[in-house]
């Protein structure tokens, strides 16, 4: 990421963190837009039997070696932001503000924010004035849903209290994203 990012005229700073990538592209006047993506392999074993299968392995937080697979997205969710942000170094004349492209770890977990955030994240980049994720879902190929407001996403804060049928309701929902 970091050498995609360089290319297309990013400053870029790795290591965020841990592995977390921040690049930043000034590009005038103009508010500072945040642009997330999560890069973490999961530790799963890959059993689909296609070419492309991956047989990648980590080391766990125990030491131990583990098969790894990107088996939520993070791979289309990367791929996605390194294409936004190379469109957007491409067309300059066509905005004017900052670009904050996070590619952050181990979000699966909660540690790879907390250790960026750690790591004073808010204190070494701009300030952001919105924040910007994605996710995908099993949707037909060729259709974008878009809407205002929040859309497959979670809350900046918990909610005070959540009754056992909803508690139920998401965490029965949480595989499909």
């Amino acid at each position: 990421m970091a050498g995609r990012l360089a290319a297309a005229g990013y400053a870029v700073t790795t290591g965020v963190g841990g592995t977390g990538v921040v690049g930043v592209l000034d590009n005038g006047a103009g508010p500072t837009v945040l642009l997330r993506a999560d890069m973490d392999a999961l530790p799963v074993r890959e059993v689909e039997r296609v070419p492309y299968r991956g047989t990648a392995t980590a080391t766990d937080p125990d030491g131990a070696t583990v098969p790894v697979m990107h088996a939520c997205g993070h791979d289309t969710h990367v791929t996605a932001l390194v294409g936004a942000v190379e469109q957007l170094a491409a067309t300059r004349s066509a905005w004017s503000g900052r670009v904050l492209a996070v590619f952050q770890p181990a979000e699966e977990i909660g540690a790879g924010a907390r250790a960026m955030l750690a790591d004073g994240f808010l204190d070494r980049f701009p300030r952001f004035d919105v924040a910007l994720g994605q996710h995908i879902t099993s949707a037909p190929s060729g259709h974008l849903y878009a809407r205002p407001g929040v859309f497959m996403a979670a809350a900046d804060r918990p909610p005070r209290r959540c009754s056992s049928r909803a508690g139920a309701w998401l965490a029965a929902a949480d595989h499909r994203g």
